[in-house]
């Protein structure tokens, strides 16, 4: 079969290598697998067997509304699902896409806009990926900050201009109508690449969760640094303002530090931090780490979930910001705002390396997807993405 693999939103490595292994076992199968991505050049450059043909996918040009971002609507407004006049020429873009590569099925990564058009061409879909991007149908009108206090007046006018625009495109195109962006998602069959710990929008007792298929591709494996303390992990950009924050609080405490990070430090680091430019084998350090210190991705959370340590997450988007939540509410992390200052900080590790109720947690969850195969559940993914195709 002729698949096409669709990437539209967000930046990074993630998206693509969300859809690598499948679409690689896919072509091991003997299917042809193309990718329409928001930017080809991470493909080729890093996930080059995974895809027969990579070429540019449509991508909204247009500026995205400035409000607060109460729903996954919202969140999609950044892809032209605003309004007609945004969303019609992208659509009629992806048909054009779909004519020239002739797909049979789509595999949906956060590309809404090609979602829309596939229910406009009759193509079927499979949606993929973590829950901010690929959530259920009942939560595409749910609140992405459930520990605000919304009113449902105001949940419902966030969500009104995506379903309408939903509404709109079906009327231009003469498909069959939709009702908005809760059912268009429901047409499609969902796969969600999550552990229950890991849902954006909180575990489901329903859903087959597939757990993440992808880690962090990492080989370094430095040795830790001298110090007297809890050894810290850390997975921090230093282009970030609050990784000098941290840097100041971690020095002052001594701890053996291991710190990642793409962008080097902008000053000299204290003793006991080694810094690695490339990323580390998270599983292999985690197994000598008390604590790990991150954003709140959603790839080095689910390592650390793997490996039992504890974490002390330091968020910065609204995705990290509710993947954070979750993992405070399942008791296997802790949360602190860099803007406190690095004595806030140095408390917050402090209290989150002598606590032992997280370290329990941490071990439990651990104990729960320790022995998680992502080449199982590749295989499983395909299998029931296979079932569901035509013919």
């Amino acid at each position: 079969m002729r698949l096409l693999a669709t990437w539209e939103l967000g930046l990074g490595y993630g998206h693509v290598a969300t859809l690598a292994p499948v679409c690689r076992a896919l072509r091991a199968g003997g299917h042809h697998l193309a990718l329409a991505a928001r930017t080809p050049q991470t493909a080729l450059r890093l996930e080059r067997d995974a895809f027969d043909l990579v070429v540019p996918g449509p991508r909204f040009a247009g500026p995205a509304p400035r409000r607060e971002t109460l729903t996954y609507g919202q969140v999609l407004a950044a892809g032209g699902l605003t309004d007609a006049a945004g969303a019609v020429p992208l659509v009629r873009q992806w048909l054009d896409v779909f004519e020239r590569l002739e797909p049979v099925a789509l595999l949906v990564e956060h590309a809404p806009m090609s979602l829309l058009a596939a229910h406009v061409a009759g193509l079927p879909a499979h949606r993929l990926g973590p829950t901010f991007v690929a959530p259920r149908a009942r939560d595409a009108g749910a609140s992405l900050q459930p520990w605000g206090r919304h009113h449902p007046a105001e949940l419902a006018a966030a969500r009104q201009p995506a379903d309408q625009a939903v509404r709109e495109v079906c009327r231009h195109f003469g498909a069959p109508a939709l009702a908005g962006l809760g059912e268009l998602l429901a047409g499609a069959p969902l796969h969600s690449l999550a552990w229950a710990e890991l849902d954006h929008h909180g575990p489901d007792g329903t859903s087959l969760y597939y757990g993440p298929l992808i880690g962090i591709a990492a080989d370094a494996r430095p040795e830790w640094p001298r110090g007297e303390g809890p050894r810290t992990l850390v997975y921090l950009p230093f282009d970030r303002a609050g990784s000098t924050v941290v840097a100041q609080a971690l020095g002052g405490l001594g701890w053996p530090v291991l710190w990642h990070s793409a962008s080097p430090p902008g000053e000299a680091l204290p003793p006991n931090i080694r810094y690695s430019a490339a990323p580390i084998d998270l599983a292999a350090a985690g197994r000598g780490a008390a604590l790990y210190v991150g954003r709140g991705g959603y790839g080095a959370s689910a390592s650390m979930l793997a490996t039992g340590v504890p974490q002390l997450l330091l968020p910065d988007t609204l995705e990290s910001l509710l993947l954070t939540y979750r993992l405070r509410l399942a008791g296997v992390a802790r949360s602190q705002a860099v803007s406190a200052g690095a004595d806030a900080v140095r408390e917050a590790l402090r209290r989150a390396a002598g606590d032992d109720d997280l370290r329990r947690q941490a071990a439990q969850a651990a104990a729960r997807h320790g022995n998680h195969s992502a080449s199982t559940m590749t295989r499983l993914l395909v299998q029931n993405i296979l079932a569901g195709m035509p013919g």
